[in-house]
């Protein structure tokens, strides 16, 4: 009878017990929370991601990895079956990308929403939503390592290059320029001291200079009456001079006409005079010599 009793109460524990981590199980598991289903579609490596790993949505922690394979219609692609917390806004503008988890080599699933495409994502058992996998920071700069190494090579070349002698002795002949520079500015500095010292009295005279052609300018206000006399008088004096060359134009035209008339009368008696001089020389002492008349004439005689 009593084998019997403890053979039920360690029956009755195991029970209990059972009953106990299958419903922690349960619970740590997610069980209170309703899940639904999703695809994750990627065509980079998902190294360190297994089943059962966390899926993380926005560094929360919100469901798990059902299942890893290969696409059967492209096995370029990889797809990965998560579940997560259904209260959670998946949208068409939800993707994915690994997380590291340290030293470890695991990798989890993150979930991220820019609210790009706000739009819910719809999903169920016989048809789960897909989001699409994009590389994390490790992965671009793994896919950016060869072009990384390549600039890092390029700079260690332009690095020997600027380093060489030639570059060396011209940054020594550049410092030593700036330094013959510095001390011509330093004596042009010592030159200028005692123009600056100047600029005092350079400018009590320019100050004093304005206040005269303040005086000036006042002056200068009070003389327009007696210019404008004075512009009158020459005016008027201009009006008269203008009138007495009109009358002495008048005046004077017609005199000088007949006397330019009688000079040129003249002139063509003195021609002829030469011109008779010229021919009978012998007129000058005995007078002009007739010539006998012609036929017609009076006292014409044919011999």
């Amino acid at each position: 009878m009593g084998n019997r009793s403890y053979a039920l109460l360690t029956g009755l524990f195991i029970l209990a017990l059972g009953t106990a981590v299958g419903m922690v199980a349960w619970w740590m598991s997610g069980g209170q929370t309703q899940r639904a289903p999703y695809v994750v579609v990627s065509k980079i490596e998902v190294a360190g991601l297994n089943d059962s790993s966390v899926v993380f949505y926005r560094g929360v922690r919100a469901g798990r990895v059902l299942a890893i394979r290969f696409n059967p219609d492209d096995v370029r692609e990889i797809l990965i079956d998560i579940e997560v917390d259904a209260a959670l806004p998946i949208t068409k503008g939800t993707w994915a990308t690994l997380r590291p988890q340290g030293v470890t080599g695991l990798a989890q699933l993150a979930l991220h929403d820019d609210g790009a495409e706000p739009v819910r994502l719809a999903t169920s058992s016989a048809d789960p939503g897909r989001i699409p996998m994009r590389p994390g920071v490790l992965q671009r700069l793994t896919d950016s390592g060869d072009e990384v190494l390549g600039t890092i090579e390029r700079l260690g070349s332009n690095l020997e290059d600027l380093l060489s002698e030639e570059n060396v002795r011209r940054v020594g002949s550049i410092i030593e320029n700036v330094e013959e520079t510095t001390a011509r500015l330093k004596a042009f500095d010592r030159r200028l001291d005692p123009m600056i010292e100047g600029l005092p009295r350079l400018t009590d005279e320019a100050v004093l200079l304005l206040d005269e052609l303040r005086i000036l300018v006042r002056g200068l206000a009070v003389l327009p009456p007696e210019l404008e006399a004075l512009t009158r008088d020459a005016r008027e004096l201009s009006t008269t001079g203008r009138r007495i060359g009109e009358e002495l134009h008048a005046e004077l035209t017609p005199a000088l006409t007949a006397t330019l008339n009688e000079l040129s009368q003249t002139g063509v008696e003195i021609q002829r005079l030469a011109r008779r001089l010229q021919d009978q020389p012998q007129s000058l002492f005995h007078g002009p010599q007739t010539s006998p008349p012609g036929p017609g004439e009076p006292g014409y005689r044919k011999e």
